[in-house]
């Protein structure tokens, strides 16, 4: 399969990203279901897709999601995630199996407090686990490459973003579980360079492949929606982007 370059691709991301040649992008941002379940408040969390995999499942869904993003990605891969009542124990499993390719764990701190879904605290933050192949670096301690977020990090590149969810500019109404434009932005400023490939392969929205094209980078968005696959390019067609 040819690289689909700036496109929105509907489709199970697994079965798509095994078509793709290995090393060609370079950076995978993206945030894979939570499987928070399927009743109460999570009910149709997700249109068309039910969120609650059984934990073999779930574990399969994430370590094969990551095993080929790492097979595609020259760079750093993140995932977006949080725990759940339904998740925590696949989650750890998860990271215990890759953790020779595991280089950190920043908290995204969203200045605001979700209410708690189930017996487990209210969420104010998120997690975004970082993976690589190779030595990719994380860091540098001669030069801040968070120099220009530093309102957002502290005054060095630090384990911890406030980041608010009152930038989001997702349709909340449509994908619930949609992030802002700008955390995504913020990654693929820092990792990657004008002209490189960013690939999300649980686009949902757009949000990662947005910021791609409003930084003049490519990027590859699959999802298994079609409804989020038309909202993402209808958003790929404005002229504002963030």
């Amino acid at each position: 399969m040819n690289l689909p370059i700036n496109q929105i691709i509907l489709g199970d991301s697994l079965a798509i990203l095994k078509t793709l040649p290995s090393d060609s992008v370079d950076m995978v941002f993206t945030s894979p279901p939570y499987n928070c379940g399927n009743t109460g408040k999570n009910k149709d969390m997700y249109a068309f897709y039910g969120d609650d995999l059984s934990d073999d499942d779930y574990f399969t869904l994430l370590n094969d999601s990551l095993k080929e993003s790492l097979r595609l990605c020259k760079g750093l891969v993140f995932f977006n995630l949080n725990f759940m009542r339904n998740n925590t124990r696949v989650i750890f499993k998860w990271l215990n199996e890759n953790s020779d390719i595991f280089k950190d764990i920043m908290v995204w701190d969203k200045n605001k407090v979700q209410p708690p879904i189930g017996n487990i605290l209210g969420k104010r933050a998120e997690f975004i686990f970082i993976f690589s192949k190779t030595d990719a670096e994380i860091n540098d301690f001669r030069q801040n490459k968070a120099h220009k977020y530093k309102h957002l990090f502290g005054s060095w590149l630090s384990n911890v973003l406030q980041l608010g969810l009152n930038t989001d500019k997702t349709d909340a109404k449509i994908h619930r579980a949609g992030f802002p434009v700008e955390l995504p932005a913020i990654f693929i400023d820092m990792y990657t360079k004008e002209g490189e490939i960013v690939l999300d392969p649980f686009v949902g929205c757009g949000a990662t492949a947005l910021a791609a094209k409003s930084l003049g980078r490519k990027f590859i968005g699959i999802d298994l929606n079609n409804e989020y696959c038309e909202v993402s390019r209808r958003r790929l067609k404005q002229d504002s982007l963030i």
